[in-house]
């Protein structure tokens, strides 16, 4: 296993870990200031539109900051209408920046808004799981890809693998997830919400 069951333990644990300050500090909310500025230089890529999640999908404590990209061209997007209801779904990169340790994951994602009248309505949002990993949307993603992970690459982010993500635990833990159930993968460690 590429982490040690000590690693993994205390990210499990909602601890920071990280070779490099604000991971090396211990406090998430650290990092949370930090991971803004890595989402605003992404949003510095022109022709994608990002919409980042800081709160927790809205209760409880999630482990990583979830970035929804689409073309800023809107090439990835398609409008149903119902009657009143107007739908629209986009198949973009979906982003997870895990809160505790200097690590990400992307793959391809669909989620969609619904509008009644004009008014937002509901809305469905895609979870990256480990099968999904690595995956690009159907449009060209390759030039923008390459940025996003220069960018990462730069504030010392490293995106991990479909492989190594995917690896089973092979020691009993504990994770405090609604996403997923044992037994647990790597992915369980580093990107999970406890509601």
């Amino acid at each position: 296993m590429t982490f040690s069951p000590s690693f993994l333990s205390t990210l499990a644990q909602g601890k920071t870990q990280g070779n490099f300050p604000p991971f090396s500090t211990g406090n998430w909310e650290d990092t949370e200031v930090y991971l803004k500025q890595v989402v605003g230089r992404v949003r510095d890529i022109h022709t994608i539109v990002i919409e980042a999640d800081f709160n927790h999908y809205g209760t409880g404590f999630s482990s990583h900051i979830p970035l929804e990209l689409s073309k800023k061209d809107k090439n990835d997007v398609s409008i149903s209408i119902n009657g009143a209801f107007r739908t629209e779904e986009t198949q973009g990169l979906i982003l997870y920046l895990c809160r505790l340790a200097p690590y990400a994951v992307y793959g391809a994602g669909t989620w969609s808004v619904t509008y009644k009248n004009e008014e937002w309505d509901s809305e469905f949002r895609h979870f990256l799981e480990p099968s999904i990993i690595d995956s690009l949307p159907e449009t060209d993603w390759q030039h923008e890809l390459r940025q996003i992970q220069d960018i990462l690459h730069q504030y010392g982010i490293r995106i991990l693998s479909k492989v190594e993500i995917a690896q089973k635990l092979d020691f009993e833990l504990h994770i405090p997830t609604v996403l997923s159930d044992p037994p647990y993968t790597v992915f369980d460690c580093f990107f999970y919400w406890a509601d």
